[in-house]
């Protein structure tokens, strides 16, 4: 085996591409760098990581040399220490640098850990990055205590302009990480350099504004930055957390695991998870990263359990309403009862809702507020045995071929998008079906503009091999069937399938164009969909996927449970008997839900995080944990079960959904409602739906249309709490207006008409 020495210790290693300095960080040896990153291939650009390496002539960057064997790695000697600390003296001409050269350094450090606000930063202490600037940690390293030149500082505005996070280019040190990852790893190219030495900046095309730019605010920019030059607004001055907590956000249906910052007992910010976290892998998008902290702490949360008396809300101890909610259940006949949950349940939860209706009340009229794709796909998948043709995010970036069609995932689903152009910048061809954004376009190998409504069909003539392509010309016809004929591809679909002749068609012919080899990308709109529908939580189904007309499973829970199973009333026919007066009560745990067509319900039992349409209704009002709040397990896109951790207590007096749920069925006096832990009633589904794998599944009855893009989470629709992501989601329209076809001369004319002015334009020779 080939080996290298650095700083005198013998180091063995595969001769496989790896640089220097990966196998220094391997061993634990510090190189101090400024521009490399994890995430980005090696630049160079910082020199930071200098080092001198016997043989070769002068010094050579750690970040860019491959490993060789019999390698002699001199990473301390004198003249290169002399050399970084030069390069840090240019660097900090430009850089608030009076903390690094104050006598006080090493108080500040011990006895002032937290930034100080201010409007503008002046040194380590009024910077936000203060606890982990990597700038400060390279200049003790090489031991930097003299600034050597006149510092000449940019004075620079601070930009606070856009949403959800500032830029402090006074403190930028061009290591182009921003950059970088911007148009290498994220793939939409929205800022780069400007203009040229000392006035040299990070910017967008002509100065324009993020939203402008095309920036999806990700926040991976502030991820990778070194410094304090890029801070997100809300969450800049909690100092040192208490604790950092990874858990699984429940936003999407991507399942992203974020980490929280904690401190007295709240989420003060919200970051990517580990590098290594399954499957976001250290980014995430504008929800996940700016969102959480201001939705979990939203002044107006549903702290205390109340009933109605005289048409008031009254608070209540959580006895009482479990009194009154068991009695409103316990007095109306069962078919007059339907039980509506949500799709950001837990899966255990979601299984406890539909227990409590089926096994404590006796009713099947069950459903949640989730989305016919969810449905479409899931049942397909169960009837097919397709399960295995779901793939991974890691999987998708080594595709050979992608398909995108029915939605703009670089929109909803910006984690996604990542993988999906990693596989494009490594040369997969992308073949763009129907619905786009600017992103996607541009992109796209091949874009086929077609209706929504012929998206089955073009879909189907591709699975088919037929020679034809609808709505495309020959010649890029045989260029799309030639590219989905070789080797492993991936078809990355929405909700906008749903929008074609035959969703059915449309999902079969993804299955069949796939083969054996590719694999499949449902981006589902919300957070635990599939687990919803595996737990039971429609009434046609019971636990485990299977059709409630599978006598010999539906015997083993009728045995169970002690009460006769039969299909239900689905969220529509509960709302059609809802407005004929067939139904009294009501469970909804989703404020999402449309209060439309249930206005005759008698009682309303609301079980919720946050305040809605029903809580005026509400007859009792029992408060849920927020899903940072919550633990239990969900399921992804990827068809992967994740751990949903608790990261904070639940707020003032909720509980969490799972122990509401246990604790009513034990005072309807129900049987198997004795849980002292979500992973009790995890065990009980799996050993239930363990060999339950019989029995038809019903087709999805209603399709509906795909809405644009609103982020939704019980009750909350975020753009209405959060104001910097309305601002954001009100520009999207107008960015995704397709470029004029406006000639110059009439653009001359018009501009001229506008200005009041004449206009000459003149031919240049």
């Amino acid at each position: 085996m080939p080996s290298l020495t650095i700083d005198g210790k013998l180091i063995q290693f595969k001769e496989d591409g790896r640089t220097i300095l990966d196998i220094a960080r391997e061993e634990g040896i510090y190189i101090p760098t400024l521009c490399d990153h994890p995430d980005l291939p090696p630049h160079g650009g910082c020199r930071m990581c200098l080092v001198e390496v016997e043989g070769m002539r002068g010094f050579v960057t750690a970040c860019t040399t491959p490993a060789k064997d019999n390698m002699m790695v001199d990473t301390t000697n004198d003249n290169l220490m002399r050399l970084k600390r030069s390069i840090l003296q240019l660097l900090l001409i430009e850089h608030p640098s009076a903390c690094v050269v104050c006598d006080e350094w090493n108080n500040c450090i011990v006895y002032r850990s937290q930034p100080f606000k201010s409007g503008l930063i002046t040194g380590c202490t009024t910077c936000p990055s203060k606890a982990s600037c990597e700038l400060r940690d390279v200049i003790e390293y090489v031991g930097l205590d003299d600034l050597g030149f006149l510092p000449r500082h940019k004075e620079m505005p601070v930009e606070r302009d856009d949403p959800f996070f500032d830029r402090d280019y006074n403190i930028c040190i061009l290591c182009a990480r921003c950059v970088r990852v911007c148009d290498e790893i994220r793939g939409t190219g929205a800022i780069s350099f400007a203009k040229r030495g000392h006035e040299t900046r990070v910017d967008t095309a002509f100065g324009k504004s993020h939203l402008d730019s095309g920036c999806w605010f990700c926040g991976a920019c502030i991820d990778v930055c070194p410094t304090g030059a890029l801070s997100p607004r809300m969450m800049k001055w909690h100092g040192t957390p208490d604790e950092k907590v990874e858990t699984t956000c429940m936003l999407c249906g991507t399942g992203c695991q974020i980490e929280f910052d904690v401190k007295w007992d709240k989420i003060m910010a919200s970051n990517p998870g580990s590098e290594n976290s399954e499957p976001n892998r250290g980014h995430t998008c504008v929800l996940g990263r700016f969102c959480i902290p201001s939705l979990m702490n939203a002044p107006d949360r549903l702290k205390n359990p109340t009933i109605r008396r005289d048409g008031v809300s009254v608070p209540v101890s959580w006895d009482e309403a479990y009194e009154r909610a068991a009695e409103i259940l316990s007095e109306t006949a069962p078919r007059r009862v339907g039980f509506v949950g949500g799709p950001h349940h837990t899966t255990e939860a979601a299984y406890l809702l539909q227990k409590l209706a089926r096994g404590a009340i006796g009713t099947s009229n069950v459903d949640f507020r989730g989305s016919s794709f969810a449905s479409l796909v899931i049942r397909t998948l169960a009837n097919t045995d397709g399960f295995t043709k779901v793939g991974t995010l890691r999987n998708l970036e080594k595709a050979d071929w992608i398909i995108a069609v029915g939605g703009d995932f670089v929109k909803t689903h910006q984690v996604v998008a990542k993988s999906c152009y990693q596989a494009v910048a490594g040369g997969a061809p992308l073949i763009l079906i129907g619905e786009a954004g600017v992103n996607l376009k541009r992109w796209a190998t091949e874009y086929v503009s077609i209706k929504a409504k012929d998206v089955s069909t073009i879909l189907s003539q591709l699975a088919e091999g037929e020679e034809k392509l609808k709505g495309v010309k020959k010649r890029h016809a045989e260029h799309i069937k030639s590219i989905v004929s070789k080797g492993k591809g991936a078809i990355v679909f929405g909700s906008g399938i749903l929008l074609a002749n035959n969703p059915g068609e449309a999902m079969a012919s993804l299955l069949k164009l796939i083969g054996d080899k590719g694999r499949i990308y449902p981006t589902f709109d919300y957070g635990n969909e599939v687990g919803a529908m595996m737990a039971g939580l429609q009434s046609d189904l019971l636990p485990g996927l299977t059709s409630v007309k599978a006598s010999s499973v539906r015997g083993k829970f009728e045995a169970l449970w002690g009460k006769k199973i039969k299909a239900g009333l689905s969220l529509e026919q509960m709302r059609m008997a809802a407005s004929k007066g067939e139904l009294d009560v009501l469970y909804v745990t989703d404020g999402s839900l449309p209060a439309k067509g249930f206005k005759k319900v008698k009682h309303v039992i609301y079980q919720s995080p946050f305040p809605s349409a029903w809580t005026d209704r509400a007859s009792v009002i029992l408060p849920a944990a927020g899903f940072a709040e919550d633990s239990g397990t969900v399921v992804n896109m990827e068809m992967k079960q994740l751990k949903l951790k608790q990261v904070t207590p639940p707020l003032r007096n909720s509980k969490q959904d799972w122990l509401i749920l246990s604790e009513l069925g034990r005072k309807l006096g129900a049987e198997g409602f004795k849980y002292k832990s979500p992973k009790k009633v995890a065990k009980e589904l799996r050993e239930f739906t363990k060999e339950l794998s019989s029995g038809a599944i019903v087709e999805t009855k209603s399709v509906r249309k795909a809405a644009d893009w609103n982020p939704m989470y019980r009750g909350a629709i975020l753009s209405e709490r959060i104001r910097d992501l309305k601002t954001f989601i009100d520009a999207l329209p107008e960015r995704e207006r397709p470029l004029s076809t406006e000639s110059m001369d009439d653009f001359v004319k018009r501009l001229s008409e506008q200005e009041g002015a004449d206009t000459q334009v003149k031919e240049v020779a």
